[in-house]
């Protein structure tokens, strides 16, 4: 095959792949509120490093509760504003104390004559946060900045939250369309689990065969549907199914009282934030949250190693095997992925109206849409059971749970 046929697959996979600014992808992930971090990683410091879509960026909550988002690099002489300090609900730099204000805009440069013009011509990136879920979600693309889609499991409240992170290291594709992949399933978290255990001495998970899949598109993104042999046609992980919310997340069911939203940020183009939101029905009688507490979900063990007995380090690891960026040149697509071909099919079509001037598939900007909140389409009880799975690890990992009061 010659070099000048590859080019085409080289620049589509560059267009699905590449997200910082100015590219395809860049530009369309940026019509979408993207988290940046959990309230709860707020805790111990107000003012934290993110890296998102390719730009790094200084989040911090101000003494009022409010949140801000700007670049990291100082423009005087390029600290980290991470490191900074607030006062006065503004976020000062620690090398110079030049002061910035929540749009980006520089309010004192305190070293220099009071007579000093400097500031007034000093502005740095300022992108808008708000909170939902436990979550801190920011708009970093053009304005009018479109609705935060109140999606009913993470604004109920008769509902409660917490967040699992796991930092990749690759595209934020090959982990997102691990979910456009029904057949998975039954291989990777049935067969393979199965092996592993095996291995361990323990003992085998409940396996069931496909008979058939299917996919749909929606004005979210793309409902997955699956038929297992034996059910009928009315189960209703056939008649129903679950989404993928575009650009990329997840929606996945476990009972009627717990959904986990798997949402997959790009830090770059070739790191993945991966938030696990669990959201579970508050028992009766409960008192609500005060805080959405955060822990790890790791991917490897304390000594390097992959965990292939651990349900979501499975996912991880087949997803971070692929390598930092996966060749499409050199795949094999079958029948078994059309899921992953619409997915980047679809993907593509809506860069497309980007470039167009227009919202892409997912974007909400009509309020009696988002109001009391926007129902999807997910079934409430499965056709099958992986229970036992992602508790069978024997790894010994840190507990961490942080307080936000």
């Amino acid at each position: 095959m010659s070099v000048d046929h590859l080019a085409p697959r080289k620049q589509r996979q560059e267009r699905l792949t590449l997200v910082g600014p100015g590219t395809p992808m860049g530009k369309y992930m940026r019509c979408f509120w993207q988290p940046v971090a959990a309230v709860a990683e707020l805790a111990e410091n107000p003012v934290i490093a993110v890296r998102v879509l390719g730009e790094s960026l200084a989040l911090y909550r101000n003494e009022n509760g409010t949140y801000g988002l700007v670049a990291e690099r100082c423009p005087h002489r390029g600290t980290s504003l991470a490191c900074g300090m607030l006062e006065d609900n503004h976020l000062v730099c620690a090398y110079h104390a030049w002061k910035f204000d929540g749009n980006g805009n520089c309010v004192e440069t305190p070293a220099e004559p009071a007579n000093s013009k400097l500031k007034a011509r000093i502005k740095i990136a300022a992108y808008p946060v708000q909170e939902m879920a436990g979550l801190l979600w920011a708009y970093l693309g053009e304005a009018p900045a479109p609705l935060l889609p109140r999606f009913e499991h993470m604004v109920r409240d008769d509902w409660e939250w917490d967040i699992g992170i796991s930092r990749m290291p690759c595209n934020w594709l090959q982990v997102a369309e691990n979910t456009l992949d029904p057949l998975h399933i039954e291989y990777l978290h049935m067969k393979y689990t199965n092996y592993a255990r095996g291995r361990l001495g323990l003992s085998p998970v409940k396996t069931r065969h496909h008979a058939k899949i299917d996919f749909e598109l929606f004005e979210y993104g793309i409902i997955k549907k699956r038929l297992w042999e034996g059910d009928t046609e009315d189960s209703e992980e056939w008649k129903t199914g679950h989404p993928q919310l575009f650009p990329g997340i997840a929606v996945v069911p476990y009972t009627a009282e717990w959904v986990q939203y798997q949402i997959r940020v790009p830090a770059d183009d070739t790191h993945t934030t991966h938030y696990w939101l669990n959201c579970r029905e508050r028992e009766a009688g409960k008192a609500p949250r005060t805080h959405s507490p955060i822990w790890e979900n790791p991917w490897l063990t304390p000594e390097g190693k992959f965990m292939p007995d651990v349900l979501n380090a499975q996912d991880m690891m087949v997803m971070i095997s692929q390598g930092d960026i996966t060749d499409h040149s050199v795949e094999n697509l079958g029948e078994s992925d059309r899921g992953v071909a619409l997915y980047r099919k679809t993907l593509l079509d809506q860069v497309d109206r980007v470039e167009r001037g227009l919202d892409p598939l997912g974007v909400v900007r009509d309020p009696q849409k988002n109001t009391p909140w926007i129902e999807l389409p997910v079934e409430k009880h499965l056709g099958y059971t992986l229970e036992g799975v992602a508790a069978s690890t024997t790894y010994d990992f840190p507990e961490r749970e942080v307080t936000v009061t």
